[in-house]
């Protein structure tokens, strides 16, 4: 196996575990109980620290990170919480399943160590998972019969936003793999993740409501820009028009719980858009003072 199939294969495990991601969030969302919830996310940041590995390697063998997912392995929902979490247990099956085949195909040996370590990851959370669906399914979790009918407007603005809040994360990571400019990086990072949070307590409020989270699949095409100024002038400008989108929902909302929310989040927005103004204006005299130095 060359590079260039290296990379394929490095770039189907990136958008593998990007499914995986997107399934167990959802049933993080439509599961309420915060014990099954809570090691679910355990889970799921684990399969991010996958993704990134892979995405990192990608770099490293001179490929182009691409940050899609595949849409048939992703199944979601079931008729109850067992049902859920036996699709979990398939996706983690699968995963095992197809590292161990790659295994024996890759010829890099640090890709190999890679593989190896993931396949034994996958093999913990099967059992986890396997655990916590014969919990469910001996009645040893307490399990909401009541159903709601959430308003179907609040659910349209809580899926908007949960879908912006995904296109944030897909964009910002995307910039933390390809940039080169290290503290770059590291706001994009700092960013995702606290994207990541947004997206968690959109969807665990949909959920809540009884509604059905919509992490629509996101055609990400990013647009070359001319310079890193000209790319943190667009950050900027994205988390002020985004802040602005939560404000103007606040005043429409009439569950407190919910404004609280637009309002935590909004103010995080904020927060993100001055990290990129400060970044933009240490940049500038960076650049400023290195053409100074040429000048004299």
């Amino acid at each position: 196996m060359d590079k260039k199939e290296t990379v394929s294969l490095l770039l189907y495990d990136v958008a593998l575990e990007h499914s995986a991601i997107v399934q167990y969030l959802y049933h993080i969302f439509l599961i309420s109980d915060g014990n099954i919830t809570s090691e679910i996310e355990e889970i799921a940041r684990q399969e991010m620290r996958h993704l990134k590995w892979f995405a990192q390697k990608v770099v490293q063998l001179g490929g182009q990170v691409v940050l899609d997912r595949l849409e048939d392995m992703i199944v979601i929902g079931g008729p109850d919480w067992a049902d859920m979490l036996s699709k979990d247990v398939w996706a983690e099956e699968e995963a095992i399943r197809i590292y161990s085949q790659q295994l024996e195909m890759v010829k890099d040996d640090s890709v190999k160590k890679l593989l190896e370590r993931v396949i034994k990851d996958e093999q913990d959370h099967k059992v986890e998972f396997s655990e916590l669906m014969e919990k469910v399914k001996e009645g040893l979790v307490c399990i909401p019969l009541e159903e709601q009918r959430p308003d179907p407007r609040t659910l349209e603005v809580l899926n908007k936003f949960l879908k912006e809040e995904y296109q944030t994360i897909i964009n910002y990571l995307y910039q933390f793999f390809h940039s080169k400019n290290c503290d770059y990086k590291d706001i994009m990072l700092d960013l995702a993740i606290e994207s990541m949070v947004h997206m968690g307590k959109l969807g665990e409020k949909i959920g809540e409501l009884g509604g059905m989270p919509n992490i629509q699949r996101v055609d990400f095409s990013p647009k070359p820009l001319k310079s890193l100024q000209e790319q943190v002038k667009a950050e900027i400008l994205y988390e002020q028009e985004t802040g602005g989108e939560y404000g103007k929902e606040i005043a429409k909302i009439d569950d407190p719980e919910i404004k609280r929310l637009f309002t935590f989040i909004e103010n995080q927005e904020e927060y993100h858009k001055q990290k990129l103004v400060e970044f933009f204006k240490l940049m500038n005299r960076l650049t400023v003072g290195d053409l100074r130095k040429k000048d004299a």
